[in-house]
Formats: C-alpha cells, structure tokens, sequence
C-alpha cells in the first residue's frame, strides 16, 4: 500500500493547526506547551443530558496527523473531581470520548473510557496533561452550553484557546441526550465541515486497488481492523494527481467543469502528446439561475479546445464533443479574463436548430447531430463525471468537477475550505473495468478514435446497452450499469428484493423511484401496502438532502409514513406504517451523493451502491449516468463509517 502525495499548502496547514495548538498563557507555573503529538479537549456535556443531570460526558480531539497514545495521560479538574487517568489511545484526526459512570450515558455511541466524578454547573477549570506532566490544554470557564436545552459546550476552533470564550460555541446538532456531537464533527466548529486535516491512510496503486475518498469526515471508531476512510480528501487533487500520470489518454465525460487547476491539467497533458478526449453537457445558457456559471463552463472548454498556444486545430488540442451544440462566448472582457483571444471568428458562425429553437452563433463545440443541422436540445443531461487513464484506471462518484462541488466558493477555493457540497469519489485500477467505460464512452462519442463522429454518437434515450455488466477486480465482484438503457435503477431494486437480508443505509440527493421504496418498505415493515406492515427486524437508515425532503414525489414523504400533497401514477403515495429513523441532511451545502450500503458489517455479501445515478425517472430512463455495484465488505465499512458521520449529524442514532 502506498499513500499518495500532499501538497505543500496541505502540509503547511496542517503543521500550523498542530502548533496553533498551545493554549497561550501560565497555569499555577506551569507554561501550557504541545506535547509530540497533541490533543484538545473538544466537547463538555457539563449539565448531562435530557435523560439524567448525571449523564455527563466529555470529549477530547487528537487534531494531530498520528495516533495518539494516552497511557499515563490525566485529564484533571482544578478541585480534584473528576480525575481521569486516561488510557489508550486516539487515531489521527479523531475523538476519544468518556462517559461519566456507564457506557450507558449515550447508547448509540460507544464510550472509549468511563470515569467518576462529577462536573460542577459552574465554571470548572479543566487540565489536559500529557504522561509527563506537562499540561497541553485548559479549560478555564464554562463558556457555552445549555442547561436547560441540554445543549454541549463544543470547540469552535481546536487550533486556538481553550481558555479564550472565541473558542467555544453552544452545540446545535441534535443527538439523543440533547443536543451535542458526541465522536463527532462539532456543530459549530470554525472550519466547515470538511475542511480538517485530510486522512489519507488508505490508499493503494495496485492492480485491482479500489480507493475511495471522501470529501466530509468520516466516523473511523466504526472501522474494522486497518480499515479507516480516506476522508476530508480534497479530491481535485486525487484527480489531478491521477490525470497527471496518463501517458497515453484521457476520456473525460463531465456534466460541468469551472476548477482552473484541472483544466490546466487537461491542457497540459494534450500538450504533451496524450490523446484527451472530453464528453460535455451542454446546458440550457438561457436558465437565469445558471446562465453565468454554464457561461463560464463554456469559456473553460473554449480554453480546452484551443489548447496552450490559443490556436484552434494545433496538435495540443483537447478534443470536446457535447450531447447539443455550444456557441462561443462574445463578451470582450469576459474573453479577456480567461485569457482567450478577441476574435472568435476562427469558429464557424452557423444557424443551426437546437431541439425546436434556431440558433446563430460561432460553434465550438459539436453535438449529437439529429439530421443536418439539427441537433437535439440541452434539455437532457449528460450527468457523468468519470474520467479513463490510460485504459487502466476509472475515477467516478457523485462529484460535479466544480467549485461549488468541493469548495462552495471561490474565497473557500483559495483558502483550500472544502465546503462544498458532501461527496464521494471511487477509483478503480482495472483494465477490465476501463474498458467497459471506454465502450460506454464511445457508444456517446461516435468512434474510437480523437475525432468524434457526431452522426453516429448516441446520447441518453438512443443508447443501447452494449456493455458487460460483472467483472471481478482484486477478487471482488463489481457491477457497472449505464443509463439509459440499462435499468441501473431497476438493478438496485432487485438487489434489495433478493439479496438484501439484515440493513440498508443510504444517503441520496434524490429519489422518486416507486418500485425500490417499495422494496425497501417490504423488507422494513413486510408489506407493500399503504400504511400496513409490521416491523420485520431489517434495519433501514437514510438521509435525504434538504432540497427534496418535502417534495411530494420523494421517497422521504412515504418513508416517513407522511401524506403527499399530490400524487401520480409513479408516485401513489404509499406510506410506511411504521415510520423509518430517516432524516433530512444536516450539511453545510447539499448532500450530493447517491449511496446505498446493503447487509454491511455482516457476513451476508456487504455491498455498495454508488455513482452519478439519482434513483429517479431522469435518472435511470433519460440522462447518461453510471452506477457501480462493489460487493466487498471492507469497502462497505468505509462508506458505513462515512454514513455514520453524516447520520449522526443529522440527528440519527447509530447503535
């Protein structure tokens, strides 16, 4: 196993927060300094919880970049109670969390260590002290917290002082004694959600190697043995990382792309001789909430197309082709800002018609042609985003290659903030596996060569399923689906109807598909009936991104045993008689991905789900998309101790 690199700004950073560490100033002679590696005291439940005033709990943080051992540690109050000799140890980048008197204080998460002694409701003072002594945080003052909501103090910054009433904030995020985030990301920390110290600890070159990444935290007390995520991954740098060692070729389908680093990635490499091909989604330009971002996704490929020397036709030119066509940006300044030439009249003025609309304008881009200048409309989307290496690699998920998708802003961009919207990222080394992506490429490209034959390509409804469906990569048995044409979705349901036996956990940003909520409702309750069923022991868990929790047609209504406010002859509204523990989101932005996690942590077939593919009508039946099915058990646990992390913070319990 190998560990990739990491950038020097990621370096820097990290070493700034574990200096950044040291509470500044002198308590009783002795001067507050990091140890080796350091740890926070993170999360106080000083006033307990909604079931007992005795249920305290405390929480510490190791925000270093190693394990911790905490062997001969003591966590100390200043009056003597509690004093905790701690013992142990704390993973990088993860918490350690005590319960006061049983493991019973929270029980749906396992305490690390119980201790005596009880928390005063005002103002302890509170040591951290490493094994020799030395005292390596403080708390001097209850500074945050609720008595009455039972809400935690929770660090809001780990990297400033314990004794500064900045560093604090009351907890918001709600868990089963209150409201607190017990082994958890803090509510209210600092940093958004995301934008930690990255882990990297599980990560492999190998032939058959399947690494995935996480771009949000992750729960690794949930890990099996040697098993933890990869998460706060900033995963254009695993992209480019992974395009910078292509030799050959590229294929790239993407359904937007606004990030200058891998566009200058994508330039550099056909500048250098390897074969780049790209496959586009057009858009609707004339959709006010997004004119300007598909604007400059266009300004972007223009860049592409020209290549280094700006001139249209050269050997270091990418290759683009679009399920509709794309017209040049006019705008003088606009062109200027991204450093494109004035004239754009080396592209082809053309009136050509676009679904039912004529347009004029410079081409660029061609699309799949419907007759002679015709072209289909942008209407449907060409929603993958996976990149072939070199007929050797796969790199796919739910992340959009965007700004908003992994930084949420430009500001948080430069700064290297990942609040962008929660995301995953899968890549696969198999020639196998590439191979059928490459068939899936161009069946939508038109040829297998650089230049796209855009009367024989094939987008959404007019593709064919053409690929193999199984292939065994590293001993594991992968599924791949397309859409359309493949019934991804209807491949899910079947899963679930016939080999789903103890759990399902999901995180989806939007689904409306009848047929495999009600599967899922067969096996959660053993009935398909509206409102009927009886709790069968299956164990279902699952988030819904805000957008859609209330939307009529979502899965969310039924599952949730609500009434619709409309219903359809695909959306009757067949509610659950016995209410799913499914909740709506609590990110910083939107929960993007579109995961199922089948029977994991079980000896029965451990499987995932995942890829670009909303488990909808669009989804499976109209837009280009891809689904894996991994069924191995030690990738499952990975995307269970991710789940976890999202669950808990949407106010779930995991037991």
């Amino acid at each position: 196993m190998s560990v990739k690199k990491v950038s020097l700004s990621v370096i820097s950073t990290a070493l700034l927060l574990v200096g950044s560490l040291v509470p500044q100033g002198v308590t009783d002679g002795n001067e507050v300094t990091a140890a080796s590696n350091t740890a926070v005291i993170n999360e106080v439940a000083w006033m307990g919880t909604t079931a007992s005033y005795n249920d305290e709990w405390i929480e510490l943080y190791n925000a270093s970049s190693s394990s911790l051992p905490l062997d001969g540690w003591v966590l100390e109050a200043q009056d003597g109670s509690p004093s905790i000799p701690l013992s142990g140890s704390v993973a990088a980048n993860d918490y350690f969390l005590l319960e006061r008197t049983s493991d019973g204080t929270i029980s749906g998460v396992t305490a690390d260590q119980i201790y005596t002694g009880s928390l005063g409701n005002s103002n302890e003072v509170l040591y951290l002290k490493d094994a020799s002594g030395t005292i390596v945080d403080e708390v001097d003052s209850w500074y945050a917290g609720d008595n009455t909501t039972k809400a935690t103090m929770e660090r809001s910054d780990s990297a400033a002082a314990g004794t500064s009433a900045a560093s604090w904030s009351t907890a918001t995020a709600a868990y089963e004694g209150g409201y607190g985030t017990p082994k958890a990301s803090n509510s209210q920390s600092a940093p958004p959600a995301g934008s930690g110290s990255e882990s990297l600890t599980n990560v492999s070159e190998d032939l058959g190697a399947i690494n995935v990444f996480f771009n949000k935290s992750a729960s690794t007390q949930y890990a099996s043995a040697g098993n933890e995520a990869n998460y706060n991954v900033n995963l254009e740098d695993q992209l480019i990382e992974r395009l910078n060692e292509a030799t050959m070729s590229i294929d790239f389908a993407t359904y937007e792309i606004n990030l200058p680093r891998v566009v200058d990635t994508l330039m550099e490499k056909a500048a250098q001789g390897v074969d780049v091909r790209i496959l586009a989604d057009a858009k609707d330009g004339a959709d006010p909430h997004y004119a300007e971002r598909y604007e400059t996704m266009r300004l972007y490929l223009e860049k592409l197309v020209r290549g280094k020397d700006s001139i249209v036709g050269t050997a270091d030119d990418a290759h683009i082709l679009s399920d509709s066509p794309m017209f040049a940006v006019e705008d003088a300044a606009k062109r200027s800002a991204y450093n494109l030439p004035a004239s754009f009249t080396d592209f082809p003025q053309r009136t050509v018609m676009v679904g039912s609309s004529e347009m004029t304008g410079h081409l660029f881009v061609e699309g799949e042609e419907k007759a002679a200048d015709s072209y289909y409309s942008p209407g449907n989307q060409m929603h993958n985003k996976f990149a072939v290496v070199d007929d050797k690699w796969v790199f796919t998920g739910s992340w959009n290659f965007t700004v908003t998708g992994l930084y949420g802003s430009e500001e948080n961009m430069n700064q290297g903030i990942l609040d962008g919207n929660q995301q995953h990222v899968v890549e696969v080394h198999s020639p196998e596996l590439a191979a059928i992506y490459e068939t899936e490429f161009e069946e939508m490209w038109g040829s297998g060569t650089t230049t796209p034959d855009n009367k024989v390509s094939n987008f959404s409804t007019r593709k064919i399923d053409n690929t193999p469906h199984s292939v065994t990569i590293g001993g594991k048995e992968v599924e791949v689906y397309f859409s359309s044409g493949d019934d991804a979705v209807g491949r899910m349901t079947e899963l679930v109807k016939t080999e789903a036996d103890e759990s399902a956990y999901f995180t989806i940003f939007a689904w409306s598909d009848q047929a495999l909520v009600d599967e899922l409702k067969n096996k959660w309750e053993g009935s398909y009936a509206d409102n009927q069923g009886t709790l069968t022991g299956f164990d279902v868990k699952g988030l819904f991104d805000a957008s859609f929790w209330n939307q009529w047609w979502s899965a969310s209504i039924e599952m949730t045993g609500r009434t619709a406010s409309q219903t359809s002859e695909n959306n009757p509204n067949i509610r659950w008689a016995n209410p799913a523990p499914v909740y709506q989101a609590n990110e910083s932005r939107k929960l993007h991905a579109k995961t199922m996690i089948i029977d994991a942590d079980t000896s029965s077939d451990p499987t995932v789900i995942v890829g670009s593919t909303n488990w909808s009508e669009n989804g499976n039946n109209v837009n280009d998309e891809n689904m894996l099915i991994i069924h191995d058990t030690e990738i499952a646990n990975q995307f269970v101790q991710e789940f976890n992390a999202r669950y808990i913070n949407a106010g779930g319990v995991v037991q």
